[in-house]
C-alpha cells in the first residue's frame, strides 16, 4: 500500500473516531496554505531558503516536544495545559502556513476552556472536553506528520 494511501485510510477512519466522539470536522484542503508560505518564503535573503528552513526545523522539533506534554497533560487530566498547548502549537503552525494543523490546535485550545469547537456554546463537562482532546490528538499527529512530510520534502531534508 503506498504512503499516500495509507494516510489517507488513515484520515479515513480518524473521521470516523472523531465523529463518535463529538470533534468539530477537520481542515479539508492542502496541507500547506500557500498564500502564508509564499509570504515567509518573501522574507528569505536567499535562494536557500535559510531563514524559513531554520524556523521550518524548530517547528517540527517544538511539534513534537508539544505532543509529548499534551500526552502527558492528557495523563494528568490538566485541561488548563492541553489548552495552552494547543494555544501555542497553533500559532506556531499558522506561522508556516499549515492550516490543518492550525485548526485542529485550537480545537484543542478550546476544549481545554472545556468550550466547544467553536469556543462559544455550552459548557463541556471535564470528561467530554479530556474525551475529545484525547481523540483530537489522535487526528493532530495524523495532519503533523503530513505537514512534516510537506515541510521535510519541500526543504529536501
Amino acid at each position: 500500500m503506498s504512503a499516500s494511501m495509507t494516510t489517507t485510510t488513515a484520515a479515513a477512519q480518524q473521521d470516523d473516531d472523531d465523529a463518535a466522539v463529538g470533534i468539530a470536522p477537520a481542515t479539508t484542503g492542502p496541507v500547506v496554505d500557500m498564500e502564508v508560505f509564499r509570504q515567509l518564503l518573501e522574507i528569505d535573503d536567499d535562494e536557500e531558503h535559510d531563514f524559513s528552513k531554520t524556523l521550518a526545523i524548530d517547528y517540527i522539533g517544538q511539534a513534537e516536544t508539544t505532543f509529548t506534554e499534551i500526552e502527558e497533560a492528557l495523563d494528568a487530566k490538566d485541561l488548563d495545559a492541553l489548552s495552552r498547548k494547543g494555544h501555542f502549537l497553533k500559532g506556531s503552525s499558522a506561522a508556516l502556513g499549515l492550516h490543518h494543523v492550525q485548526h485542529s490546535c485550537e480545537l484543542m485550545q478550546h476544549y481545554g476552556k472545556c468550550k466547544d469547537g467553536s469556543g462559544e456554546g455550552a459548557d463541556l463537562t471535564e470528561e467530554v472536553a479530556l474525551r475529545k482532546c484525547r481523540a483530537l490528538l489522535k487526528r493532530l499527529r495524523i495532519e503533523q506528520d503530513e505537514a512534516k512530510a510537506w515541510l521535510e520534502n519541500f526543504y529536501k531534508v
